[in-house]
This record gives C-alpha cells, sequence and structure tokens, in this order.
C-alpha cells in the first residue's frame, strides 16, 4: 500500500493508522529494515511502519513535526551518503545508520559474519582463529570487493554520471574472489544503465584513484550491506566451500544479529529518548539469561568455563 506514496500520501496514511493503533511510529525505508528492528522493539508501545523510500519518509516526518495533528512520529534511515553529499534531516525525531546501510551495521556487527562462515562452511577448512578466519581478516576480504563498488555509486552520483550500480551483479566482475577487474565494473555499470562504455574512457583511472583515497581514510563508508553480503559469498564459497547465496546470507545476519551488539550502535543510543504517549521508551529490555533448574550442572562444577563472545572487530564510527 504504501510504496506508491508521496510523502504527504504517506502522512495521511499515517493519521487513518493512528485511528486504529496509539502507539509511536518509526519510519523505516523498507520491509527488511521492520523484520530487523521489531527484535529490539518495544512493540506494546512503538511500531515500525516502511515508508519505501528515505524522501518519503523525511518528508512524512517533516510535515508531523510542522503540524499539531500527528505526534509521537520517528524515523531510523539508510546513512547512503549523508555526509558525503548530502546534508539529511537535522532533527531530533530522525537517524541514520552509522554506516551506508542497516545491512552494512549488520556486516560490522561484532562476531555476525564470522558466525555465519562457521556455520556455512561445509569441509571443515574454517576454524575460528586460524589465519583468514578472523573478524579482521573476514572484514578486510569483504571491504576489498565490495568497496569499488561502492566507490563507483558515489562518484556516478556525485557527477550526475546515471550508472546503474542498483542490485549490481558483483560476481560478473570478480576474479577469483580475490579482486574486482575495474574496467569490467564499469563496462557493466554503464551497460546496465543503457550507456556506451567508450564515453566514459577517464573512469576507470578516475575509480582507481578514488579507491584508492577512499581505502586509506573511511572505506567501511562506502560499502553497502547487499555489496558486501554478495563479497562474503564468493569469499565464502572459495575460501570455505559455502553452497549459500547472499540472499540466504543477509536473512542469516539479520536473524544473527544481537541484542548486545545492536545496542552499541548509533541508531540506539540516538533513539533512546524517543517515547511514546505513555511515556514508554523505544528498545525493550535485554532479557537476562535465564537460572539453571536446582541441581543442575554448572560450569565450577566442571571446572571449566563457558566461552566468552569475541570482541567486536570494528566499532561503530560517530554519527556525522
Amino acid at each position: 500500500m504504501f510504496d506508491q506514496l508521496d510523502a504527504d500520501d504517506l502522512y495521511t496514511e499515517l493519521v487513518m493508522q493512528r485511528a486504529n493503533d496509539a502507539r509511536a511510529f518509526i519510519l523505516v525505508e523498507g520491509a527488511t529494515d521492520c523484520a530487523v528492528l521489531d527484535r529490539f522493539l518495544d512493540t506494546s508501545s512503538f511500531t515500525t511502519v516502511p515508508a519505501h523510500g528515505k524522501e518519503r519518509a523525511e518528508g512524512a516526518v517533516e510535515r508531523v513535526h510542522s503540524g499539531t495533528g500527528l505526534t509521537h512520529v520517528y524515523a531510523v534511515l539508510d546513512r547512503d551518503w549523508v555526509g558525503l553529499l548530502e546534508e539529511g534531516m537535522d532533527h531530533h525525531a530522525v537517524v541514520y545508520t552509522d554506516f551506508y546501510d542497516l545491512d552494512a551495521c549488520i556486516f560490522f556487527a561484532p562476531d555476525v559474519y564470522q558466525g555465519l562462515a562457521a556455520g556455512f562452511c561445509t569441509d571443515l577448512s574454517f576454524r575460528a582463529g586460524a589465519p583468514g578466519c578472523t573478524p579482521d581478516d573476514i572484514t578486510r576480504a569483504c571491504t576489498d570487493l565490495a568497496l569499488p563498488v561502492g566507490v563507483l555509486r558515489y562518484l556516478s552520483r556525485r557527477d550526475g554520471l546515471g550508472l546503474n550500480l542498483r542490485d549490481f551483479p558483483l560476481s560478473q566482475v570478480v576474479e577469483n574472489a580475490a579482486r574486482v577487474d575495474l574496467a569490467k565494473l564499469v563496462d557493466l555499470a554503464c551497460r546496465r544503465a543503457g550507456k556506451d562504455p567508450v564515453d566514459y574512457g577517464d573512469l576507470v583511472p578516475r575509480l582507481r584513484t578514488e579507491t584508492q583515497r577512499v581505502a586509506d581514510a573511511a572505506p567501511h563508508r562506502y560499502c553497502s550491506g547487499h555489496d558486501l553480503a554478495k563479497a562474503f559469498a564468493l569469499i565464502a564459497r572459495r575460501r570455505w566451500a559455502s553452497k549459500a547465496g547472499h540472499d540466504i546470507i543477509e536473512r542469516s545476519a539479520r536473524a544473527a544479529l544481537s541484542h548486545d551488539a545492536f545496542a552499541q550502535t548509533s541508531i540506539y543510543s540516538d533513539s533512546r529518548h524517543w517515547t511514546a504517549s505513555a511515556g514508554r521508551t523505544a528498545w525493550r529490555a535485554r532479557t537476562a539469561p535465564a537460572s539453571p533448574p536446582e541441581g543442575a550442572p554448572t560450569t565450577e562444577s566442571h571446572g571449566t568455563q563457558l566461552p566468552r563472545q569475541a570482541g567486536s572487530a570494528t566499532q561503530a564510527p560517530t554519527r556525522h
């Protein structure tokens, strides 16, 4: 219903929905964002609403807070190029993801993708902590493949090139799950947009220079979650005999994000002041582990310790 609406139509729909739902609304860009955030939300007082577009969500929030008819409407939106090519909304009711999008936040969260590597490995070649299997190793390998696509997406937006990098087929431009062929990347992005690559003859050296600049500064900021998941699928298939496609990888990663990891994001910290009409805040408290039944064996009785969750390989940056 929402996918055909502009900001004014979305606002009207929110007014109608409020007539039957007194909870506070958190606008997000798509249904997959709802699936992630709903796991951590106090759903007795808040509910997520897919706006199917950042501009539509921003426009609806702006209209809400410029009037008096509708209250308790917030938004969690993808950062995309906010802080690099656009300013975004500087408003207490809007927060942006730490990285390019929510799926990128999940990729860089502690333990998620290392756990997927162990789970999807089919030949026992993945060993936690072994060379190539550490969180840093996984992050670096996937970022190396996803970054050129992200930088070309950035250049296309900044310079008005009109290239098509949406749902980009990364596997078609990657060699041996180790490096991206920049010439193939530019050629395919042009052809997917119906453009002649000959007209973009200087783009490959520009892309190489810009990619190196970004790699030395803030590579994580340019990588989309979809590209990172596709990179991981290629690497996991080659290194650990994984048979999982990127779509399964992404869905599994969303389900694997822990409450503790989510609480480390700026999404959580920057929205803790949001309240519903009854004064309740958005995010539910972390559920404490259940106590073992009386008489059940404990770690002390066996003289061992339960394994601790590994620390984060990448901390979320501060908001721009």
